[in-house]
């Protein structure tokens, strides 16, 4: 799995900025043979996930492998948008709240008992500033309390939240233990899932064991359904290549790969799952040179960003259509055609003429004696990535800009654009933001910055404000035209641009899920 700045929620499957997710679409990976008895599934993950707290980071690696370890309020089919049970056996959704009723007899896997306290305390947790949730204002609003009635939380909030369900059904639900020693959940495992962490290696490795007890998973999985493995290994494979190698040597049970192995991979006729999904988004710093819409638009205006979608994804991949790409989408709205700035270097040109931006001897532009510097961070996800940077530069650069290019993994790009060290340290970034609520970005491009809040671009745009709030007041899909404005307002002050989808196929080796598309730890199933 790539990995992304919020998931989920893909996380979902999530976070990277993606909250990102790890569903894909089409039919589930079909069975390669008889249930083995006590395997092994091994799972390839392209980046460490530093912390394993999910509700501290919203690192797409952390929440991959929480859906390993830990469980969720309900299950979302990810291609169907179906709710299921999981912890909750019944649930309700109102305009302004969602009430689940936990089963009985569920436990942690250090034995205590999850209940709807514990639920409740992990919303209080998220909502509460102090903690530095990831998660607060993405999987559950920042103004959300949880009340509890016997076996019954609900979560509620002042005004209309039209996808509260479909939110909260992303939040990894920890036990008490994680709660109160976040620290601890930081390295190893609190959950109530069907596996636990015996064993960590960063940067190598981790490796979980299933529990005995377990009888509460999604399609009634429990501990003794057949082909469940005994053992979920997750090994860090950083190169695609690598991935595909041990794919086809029986080392390594799946991968997602998005490159050129894509190829050999399928002529060997392994079980596929495929999925689009965002690959190219680009982020201008409003806190520097960048929050000139001016700079902004010529910085656009100067890439040809059909070419640049080949590039990055490969040529197997295409335009975007919108900022929300991760299934189950609430709202597949095309935002994106006709509102971004066309393709046209001389009027890119003009553009920073008449801002001031006058063009040197040297071939750099200055403005008031001061050079246009474009310090530009990407985050690295292979080849095609590097390549379709290293064309951003010559464009840049023949514009006029001094382009200085800082690349590194999701954890790097956490750092540079999450964490609220060094908000003004970067003018552009190309950094995917995986959801699929359109509700969920609201924290990114509005609000506080970091470490605040997620707004790292430093956006005030009014006019997506004023979107935003009468899409809130509006419930599911009626509110999809809303939320479409709001992403052009985005697009009309060249704030946000999405320019590539890729399409993503994982492969099985003697594996497959056994449901719904998406690698939850119920789901896994490993064939002789």
């Amino acid at each position: 799995m790539r990995s992304r700045l919020l998931s989920a929620l893909a996380l979902a499957g999530v976070a990277s900025l993606a909250l990102s997710a790890c569903a894909a679409g089409g039919a589930p990976a079909a069975p390669q043979g008889k249930p083995a008895v006590d395997g092994t599934f091994t799972l390839a993950l392209n980046a460490d996930p530093g912390t394993l707290n999910p509700l501290l980071t919203a690192n797409t690696p952390t929440h991959a492998m929480a859906q390993i370890a830990y469980d969720y309020l309900v299950y979302v089919d990810p291609e169907t948008a179906k709710v299921g049970p999981w912890l909750a056996e019944k649930w309700k959704e109102t305009p302004s709240s969602v009430s689940y009723t936990i089963r009985d007899g569920i436990t942690c896997a250090d034995g205590s008992p999850l209940t709807a306290q514990t639920v409740a305390d992990n919303i209080a947790f998220v909502t509460d500033e102090k903690n530095g949730s990831a998660l607060r204002g993405v999987y559950v609003p920042a103004d959300a309390t949880a009340s509890v009635d016997g076996q019954t939380v609900t979560i509620s909030t002042p005004k209309p939240s039209p996808f509260l369900l479909m939110n909260t059904s992303r939040l990894p639900i920890l036990c008490e233990a994680g709660l109160k020693d976040p620290d601890a959940a930081a390295k190893g495992s609190t959950g109530s899932g069907p596996f636990t962490l015996s064993e960590s290696v960063p940067n190598d490795h981790y490796t979980f064991t299933r529990r005995a007890d377990y009888s509460w998973g999604p399609d009634d999985t429990t501990a003794k359904t057949a082909g469940l493995p005994k053992t979920v290994v997750v090994k860090i494979i950083t190169n695609e290549s690598t991935a595909a190698n041990q794919l086809l040597a029986g080392e390594v049970s799946a991968a997602t790969i998005e490159g050129d192995d894509q190829a050999r991979l399928d002529s060997a006729g392994l079980t596929t799952v495929s999925r689009s999904r965002i690959a190219g988004e680009m982020y201008f710093n409003h806190g520097t040179v960048t929050g000139d819409k001016a700079v902004r638009t010529a910085l656009v205006q100067a890439l040809n960003l059909a070419d640049l979608a080949k590039v990055i994804t490969g040529g197997r991949g295409g335009p975007a259509t919108g900022l929300v790409t991760t299934d189950p989408r609430a709202c597949v709205d095309d935002t994106v055609s006709g509102n971004l700035p066309s393709f046209d270097t001389a009027a890119a040109a003009a553009a920073l003429d008449k801002a001031g931006w006058t063009l040197g001897s040297d071939g750099i532009r200055h403005k008031d004696g001061t050079p246009l510097t474009v310090r530009f961070f990407y985050d690295s996800l292979g080849d095609t990535y590097d390549a379709a940077a290293d064309l951003a530069q010559q464009a840049w650069t023949k514009l006029g800009a001094k382009v200085e290019m800082t690349s590194g993994d999701g954890n790097k790009a956490v750092e540079a654009l999450l964490s609220g060290k060094n908000n003004s340290g970067w003018d552009v970034a190309w950094e995917p933001l995986y959801v699929n609520l359109p509700s969920m970005l609201t924290p990114f491009f509005s609000g506080p910055a970091p470490a605040k809040g997620l707004n790292f671009s430093q956006i005030d745009n009014p006019d997506y404000d004023a979107a935003v709030a009468k899409a809130t007041n509006e419930v599911g899909a009626a509110s999809c035209a809303t939320w479409a404005q709001a992403e052009k307002a985005l697009f009309a002050q060249t704030d946000v641009v999405p320019f590539a989808n890729a399409v993503a196929k994982t492969y099985f080796s003697h594996a497959g899920l056994a449901f719904g598309n998406t690698f939850v730890g119920s789901a896994l199933r490993v064939f002789e």
